[in-house]
């Protein structure tokens, strides 16, 4: 699964066009959002935003483009992992339908997706939605057709689906604890990634849509669209940041109010660089290089990077074995043991597992994506 990702990536930046290390273009719609917070500083810049759709109104919080929420910065967010049809909340256990596929993060829980063919991506079939609040507490949501993944963002109670209308897509976004429409946005109609279903992102009132060779951010409260040019795939957006690779293969983070390139990784010669950021946007992992995936074997050590500060720590392992919190710590599971990693000093502790994990057990770590 990870090797067709990995293949599927190489072929998304061959389409790329070069993309200079400060991207000339810049999320304007990033921009437009600081503006309009600027105007509406004080006690008025904790409202939310307003959307109205099918089940009478919804708030979308502006946390993004302002920089990474902190709230969680304390690392007081679960471990959340699954094995099997078992999914672990810290201690508290729930059994969702099926097998696992992934994780994904809301503000009332984790949002759990699974089918019955053993969790794959390719061939799953129809996949269960499953909200696991943080007690174990269960609410089904239903089911989706193959190959849609849902977009959340760990502040936002609400997530959202490419919905094919005709031979368009719009994104539907729906309450995470009813499953209604609170909002439909048509998506544009621009040449299509390598999935059959725009790959979406969301950060706060942000949604992310990635095409061929370009991205759309929409705002959702508002429908208003912006293209960038140059950045495609699929997009990985967290805390008011997008990371990508370029051509080249360096990975680079760019803020997506200011355009601004805030971190590059370089990439070995002759090797490919893949990241992913933490939830909130704090952290980049750099899982082990794709020259070592290759070989077949696991890299030494991996490096996680303070993205504001560009500070850098080593961590034992691969990268693709560790998940993240939704407060921005990095975990493993192995055996009986839990091991949680702060991102930005590089300490770690360990603690018992809920359950013991073999070593050909179907593991699933939050935070981690599992392809769309």
């Amino acid at each position: 699964m990870t090797e067709r990702l990995s293949q599927l990536l190489h072929e998304e930046v061959a389409e790329l066009h070069p993309v200079p290390a400060v991207p000339s273009r810049v999320l304007a719609e990033g921009r437009r959002l600081r503006r309009r917070r600027r105007l509406s500083t004080g006690v008025a810049v904790a409202a939310a935003v307003a959307v109205v759709g099918a089940a009478g109104g919804y708030a979308i919080s502006q946390s993004n483009g302002a920089g990474p929420d902190l709230t969680n910065a304390g690392g007081d967010a679960p471990v959340v992992f699954g094995v099997g049809s078992k999914v672990y909340v810290d201690d508290a256990v729930a059994t969702v339908p099926d097998t696992i596929h992934s994780f994904h993060y809301t503000s009332e829980g984790v949002l759990v997706r699974s089918n019955p063919n053993d969790g794959a991506s390719d061939g799953s079939g129809p996949e269960t939605l499953t909200l696991v609040r943080n007690d174990g507490t269960t609410v089904a949501l239903g089911t989706i057709p193959e190959g849609v993944g849902p977009a959340t963002d760990s502040a936002e109670s609400v997530y959202v689906l490419a919905e094919a209308r005709g031979e368009d897509f719009v994104a539907v976004v729906r309450d995470v604890e009813t499953g209604e429409t609170v909002e439909e946005v048509p998506l544009p109609d621009l040449r299509p990634s390598y999935w059959e279903v725009p790959p979406l992102s969301l950060d706060g009132s942000t949604l992310y849509v990635g095409y061929r060779s370009s991205t759309v951010a929409i705002d959702l409260a508002t429908g208003e669209q912006h293209t960038v040019d140059g950045i495609g795939g699929l997009p990985i957006v967290a805390g008011g940041r997008l990371g990508t690779t370029n051509r080249e293969g360096d990975f680079f983070v760019v803020d997506t109010t200011t355009g601004e390139e805030v971190l590059l990784v370089d990439s070995p010669d002759g090797d490919y660089s893949w990241g992913t950021l933490s939830p909130d946007g704090r952290f980049l992992k750099m899982n082990a290089s794709e020259m070592a995936m290759e070989q077949g074997g696991e890299s030494g050590t991996f490096a996680v990077y303070d993205v504001a500060a560009g500070s850098k720590v080593e961590i034992e392992g691969d990268g693709y074995g560790w998940g993240w919190t939704a407060s921005g710590e990095l975990f493993r599971v192995a055996g009986d043991t839990v091991t949680t990693c702060d991102a930005g000093t590089g300490q770690c502790r360990e603690s018992p597992a809920p359950t013991k994990v073999g070593k050909n057990a179907h593991l699933r770590l939050g935070g981690l994506s599992y392809e769309s």
